[in-house]
């Protein structure tokens, strides 16, 4: 039986990227070089992210057609614009505030190599259901 979520491989560009997600709150508890990427494991928040430093690595084609695969990955937050504003996002890295499915405020932002990640915000005491 499946116990707990485990751990979310990444493939980045850059230490760059690895910035980005320590100013998230992931602490970097493993590193090991290799011949062709560096391997860094970070913690945070009861979750592991497993990056492949890799510089040579192709680049995601994006278009208007979304991969099947795995989407984005969504991070509880107390408020969207003060962590927006802790980040200190481009712009065009940061989309609209919305509300989800169930009335929770949500926005969408990119990390430096492009990989969608959801800042949300939950309602006090869960989800909210339909009437």
């Amino acid at each position: 039986m499946v116990t707990a979520f485990y751990r979310l491989a990444i493939i980045v560009s850059s230490e760059k990227t690895l910035s980005f997600y320590r100013r998230l709150g992931f602490t970097e508890t493993f590193r090991k070089k290799r011949e062709k990427d560096t391997v860094v494991l970070m913690d945070g928040y009861g979750i592991q992210l497993e990056f492949f430093i890799d510089p040579s690595h192709p680049v995601h084609i994006s278009g208007p057609e979304e991969p099947i695969g795995p989407r984005r990955f969504a991070l509880k937050v107390d408020s969207i614009e003060k962590t927006i504003s802790e980040l200190d996002l481009r712009e065009e890295n940061v989309g609209p505030v919305m509300d989800d499915w169930m009335g929770s405020r949500f926005c969408l932002i990119r990390d430096p190599d492009g990989l969608t990640i959801v800042l949300h915000e939950q309602l006090c005491g869960g989800y909210i259901k339909d009437a």
